[in-house]
Formats: structure tokens, C-alpha cells, sequence
């Protein structure tokens, strides 16, 4: 009885080896042999380490693409070269990298080939992750997109070419690329046209075309898309496309936004706008805009008059906007203009402070600075006044207009001192802060414009020398001193100074005086000249006048006394 029990157990154990030992469908697929046993409980998942170290991922690279958000799966169409990650969790959990072949087609050992290509990503997922849980059904299983593939696509119209694009990669950022990249021939042509005071882009955004390899058609317009934010009107690419870029037709093709809105001026038109359209392409309203008085004025077809059309925004939004329509946005009949002016120096709290259009003085905005520190000194203290903008923008014009109106401008001489003293102006307002804040004088006290800058200055308690001195620098100012008592400190008078024409410069107006007409006082210059040396030429040319002058007087004084003979 014990014989027979030992002979079984011998029998069971030599079955169990062979069973053990039997090849695995999968080794002799990947040609690979197991070198371990597994048991029947690890049975169903056994192959898998194999079924993934079967798989390379030698031509993986790691690599990020910008992305606006997380790809839609109903959306995104899968191709050739896509890159996904298929999972598998269980028992063994692994993940490996799969192309897209150029068939259109995954490859799974012992799953099979699987068609993905032309489907959306959804659905892609779908088929591979139910083809796989057939052959491992008790695992889970993902199938995840990693990398998009990238393709060629072909561009006419104002440029032409070939360019590498990918599905998530939106049309505006191929027009970037043709047309706005420093490396890209044809922005260079565009930046040296464009060379000009106002940039006009040649290229149409409004008006651009994608033709799907299927024949579809889809109208493109960026400034739409950026206003909505609306994919449709800024697709993404697909294998096949064919983009045709327009040039715009600014002088045939535009409408005009004006008024009260962020960016006036033409835009390029698009057969689809309407009210809400133009002023999102105005960049939107302005602050004190009135939105219920919109006029449109359209004209007519001879060019003969207009066609006044008054809208209201909120219950317009959609009325149909046509070619060479003006549209201007009224401003609200209670805006206010705003201000700020800068005060600078001794006051207690120097610093940015608003005012008022036509309304705020001087005194207030020092007042609202804490008024001044003891160490102010009101005589030389400043306001600025900087230009207007719109009449700074043409101060080149100006000059040419000045020069041609003016009769006091006849000499070479008289020109050049014209255009030092034009572009010499420091927009400096002539105030008395003294009378302002001590003799409370209100003829002083003047109305602020924005962006004026108030600078309250301190006792400079010197008196700066230079020109021909001895020693020139900073003197320390003594009170009832004239000019030379200063030249005396700064070392007298130099070898080659011309004293005679010594001068006092005011330091508040810069003014130049002869030392007869004003005092020295705080923070002034003064500069001493030096002697203009004749030469030999010099002398010989102003004799040879005088002798030329003096003949041509003996000369008629000869003929007159002749004829009366």
C-alpha cells in the first residue's frame, strides 16, 4: 500500500514539471525563452513582462508641446506617427510607447494589428482598449496619447511652400511662422515694405481658406477667434490641407471704427460681421463710452452722400455691418477728462497726485503734497508743463511750416538759431512761487494740466564759476556779493578771458544777463568768455573790404563829378 501511494506522488510530481516546462505561445513569438515557473495562480498575466520587453522604445524622444489645454477626445483625429503609452495593471503592471504606423495601424504581440488612423482619439481608445482586454481580461488596461505626430501641410497665396505642422497647432500659428518669424524670407520682405510710420500688414486675417483633403471648405478669420475665442475660426491642421493666405485689400475690403472705443482706426472686412464684430476689432469700448449712440454711416453706392444709421449696442449686437461702413462710438455727454501731476523735492509727501480737467491750481496740488519742508526755497523753485502729445508728434512739420510763414527768418544764421530754440523748448511755466505760497498772490497760483511736474527746489546756497577762470567749481553763496567777488574765489580771471562780456545765468530761467542788469543769487552761474583771437586772414579780409569799399566810393565820386563837367 505505502509502494503504491509513493509511486502516485512520484507520477503527479514528474507530470507537474512537464507542465511547467511546456513553451509559452508568446516566447516563441518574440523568440524569447522563460526563466521562471509560474504558478497557477500567476497563469493569466504570466506573459507579460515579456509581452512588453518585446516591445523597443530605441525611437522614443522625449519631448513637450505647448498645448492649450487638454486635448478633446471627440475632436482630436489620429494619425500616422502619433505617439501613445498602452498600459496594462494587475498583477504585472507595465506601461510601453506605441506609434501609429505609417499604415495607419498599432501592433500589439499577441493582440494583433489594430486600426486607429482617421478616427477620433476617443474612438481610437476604444478599439484598443477592448481589443487588449480580450487577451487580458482580468487587467486594466489604458491606451494614452503622449506625443502628437507632425505632418506637411501646403500654403499658397501671398507665400508659398511646404510646412511641418501638427494637429494641435491652430492656423494663426502658421501665419506667425510665414509671415512674422525673423528667420521666414517673406517676413523679411514684409518688415522692409512695412518700413514706414505706420506698420499696414500685407497679409489678409480675416479672409484665409483651408481646403480639407476631402474638398470642405473653411473660412478663417484670427481676429474673430481672438475676439470669441471660437475654434472654428481658427482650426487645427489635418493631413491634406491646403492653406491659402490672401493679400488683404485694405483699400477695397475695410470699415472704419472710431470714437469711443480702445483701437480705432480700419480693419480689413469680412462678409460674416456685424455690430458686435467691429467693436470687438476695435479692441472694445472705451471707458466713458456711450453705448446706446452708435452711428453708422454708410455710403452710397455713386459716392454721393451717406446714409445715417443710429444704433443702440445692447439690442444691435447683431446688425449686419457692410463693406466701407464708418462706425463711431459717441463719448458720454458727462465725461470728465482726468489727471495727474508729479510733485518732486521739498515737500512732506512727494509723489503722484490726481486732478481735475481745467479746475485744480498749483497751491491745492502742493497742499495735498503736505506743503513744503523748511529747507524749500521758493525763487528757485519750477513747474513743467510737457508737450501735447499730438502737436509733439508733429513738431517736425511745424518747424517747416514756422520757417516758411516767418519774415524774420532770412539768413542761414537766422534758420539755425530757429531750430536750436525750437527744439530747445523745456515747456517751463513762468509762476512766482514766492508771491504764490508766502504773498498768497492768486495771479500765480495757475490751473494744472496732466502730467505737469512740480519740483519745489532747495537753497542751493553756492554760485557756479566757469568759462576762463583760474579755478572753476562752486563758490559759496554770501548774500549782497556781486559777480566779482565769485571770479575772485574761483582764481580770478584767466590769460584768454574776455571780461567784458561776462555773464550772470539765472538759474530758474536759465536767462543770460550783463552783470549791470540783475544780482547774483543762489544757485546762478557764471561764466566768463574767452577772447575771440583774429588771424592774419581774418585781418587781411577785413582790409581788403574796407579798401574795397573806399575804391568803389572814389570810383562814383570820379564818374558823378565828370557828368556834371
Amino acid at each position: 500500500m505505502k509502494l503504491r501511494i509513493i509511486v502516485l506522488l512520484a507520477f503527479l510530481v514528474s507530470f507537474s514539471n512537464a507542465l511547467c516546462q511546456k513553451d509559452n505561445p508568446l516566447d516563441k513569438l518574440t523568440g524569447k525563452t522563460s526563466t521562471t515557473t509560474p504558478t497557477t495562480s500567476t497563469k493569466i498575466n504570466a506573459d507579460a513582462p515579456q509581452l512588453f520587453g518585446s516591445i523597443s522604445d530605441a525611437n522614443v524622444h522625449s519631448k513637450t508641446t505647448p498645448v492649450e489645454g487638454v486635448i478633446k477626445g471627440n475632436e482630436y483625429i489620429v494619425g500616422p506617427n502619433d505617439l501613445f503609452t498602452l498600459g496594462l495593471y494587475g498583477f504585472v503592471n507595465q506601461q510601453v510607447p506605441l506609434y501609429v504606423s505609417l499604415e495607419g495601424t498599432v501592433v500589439i504581440p499577441t493582440v494583433g494589428e489594430i486600426k486607429v488612423a482617421e478616427v477620433t482619439l476617443a474612438e481610437a481608445k476604444d478599439k484598443v482598449v477592448k481589443a487588449v482586454k480580450k487577451r487580458y481580461y482580468s487587467s486594466d488596461v489604458s491606451f494614452t496619447l503622449t506625443q502628437p505626430r507632425t505632418f506637411l501641410v501646403k500654403v499658397n497665396g501671398l507665400s508659398q511652400g511646404t510646412y511641418e505642422v501638427s494637429p494641435i497647432m491652430r492656423v494663426s500659428d502658421l501665419v506667425g511662422l510665414v509671415f512674422y518669424d525673423t528667420t521666414n524670407i517673406t517676413n523679411v520682405y514684409n518688415q522692409k515694405f512695412n518700413a514706414r510710420e505706420y506698420f499696414q500688414t500685407q497679409t489678409s486675417l480675416r479672409n484665409i481658406i483651408l481646403t480639407r483633403k476631402d474638398g470642405s471648405v473653411i473660412k478663417v478669420d484670427l481676429y474673430k477667434y481672438f475676439i470669441t475665442g471660437d475654434g472654428k475660426y481658427n482650426p487645427h491642421f489635418l493631413e491634406g490641407d491646403l492653406l491659402k493666405i490672401p493679400k488683404h485689400q485694405l483699400d477695397k475690403n475695410y470699415i472704419t471704427i472710431n470714437g469711443a472705443v480702445q483701437l480705432a482706426g480700419a480693419y480689413e472686412y469680412n462678409e460674416s460681421d456685424d455690430l458686435e464684430t467691429a467693436i470687438g476689432l476695435a479692441r472694445g469700448f472705451d471707458t466713458y463710452a456711450e453705448q446706446d449712440s452708435i452711428v453708422i454711416y454708410r455710403p452710397h453706392l455713386d459716392n454721393k452722400g451717406f446714409d445715417v444709421l443710429k444704433l443702440s449696442y445692447p439690442s444691435s449686437k447683431n446688425f449686419r455691418v457692410e463693406n466701407f461702413d464708418r462706425i463711431f462710438v459717441k463719448y458720454n455727454t458727462d465725461f470728465r477728462k482726468k489727471g495727474t501731476v508729479l510733485v518732486l523735492g521739498e515737500v512732506e509727501r512727494p509723489g503722484y497726485y490726481p486732478i481735475t480737467f481745467k479746475s485744480t491750481t498749483l497751491k491745492e496740488v502742493i497742499a495735498m503734497a503736505g506743503g513744503t519742508t523748511d529747507n524749500a526755497y521758493l525763487p528757485l523753485s519750477i513747474l513743467f508743463r510737457t508737450y501735447d502729445k499730438e502737436y509733439a508728434s508733429k513738431d517736425s512739420i511745424e518747424i517747416f511750416v514756422n520757417q516758411r510763414a516767418n519774415d524774420l527768418l532770412v539768413t542761414d544764421k537766422d534758420k539755425a538759431n530757429f531750430d536750436v530754440d525750437v527744439k530747445s523748448r523745456r515747456g517751463r511755466v513762468i509762476v512766482d512761487f514766492e508771491k504764490l505760497i508766502v504773498q498768497n498772490d492768486n495771479s500765480q497760483n495757475v490751473i494744472l494740466e496732466n502730467d505737469d511736474i512740480v519740483y519745489i527746489n532747495d537753497d542751493k546756497k553756492s554760485v557756479y564759476v566757469y568759462g576762463a577762470v583760474n579755478s572753476e567749481g562752486y563758490v559759496k553763496y554770501e548774500p549782497g556779493k556781486d559777480y566779482t567777488y565769485y571770479i575772485e574765489k574761483a582764481g580770478g580771471f584767466g590769460l584768454s578771458a574776455d571780461e567784458g562780456d561776462t555773464r550772470i545765468i539765472k538759474f530758474n530761467s536759465r536767462g543770460w544777463y550783463k552783470p549791470d542788469q540783475t544780482k547774483v543769487e543762489t544757485g546762478d552761474f557764471i561764466y566768463v568768455p574767452k577772447k575771440q583771437r583774429e588771424t592774419f586772414k581774418d585781418t587781411m579780409t577785413l582790409i581788403a573790404t574796407i579798401v574795397g569799399a573806399i575804391g568803389t566810393i572814389i570810383t562814383s565820386y570820379i564818374l558823378i563829378s565828370n557828368n556834371t563837367k
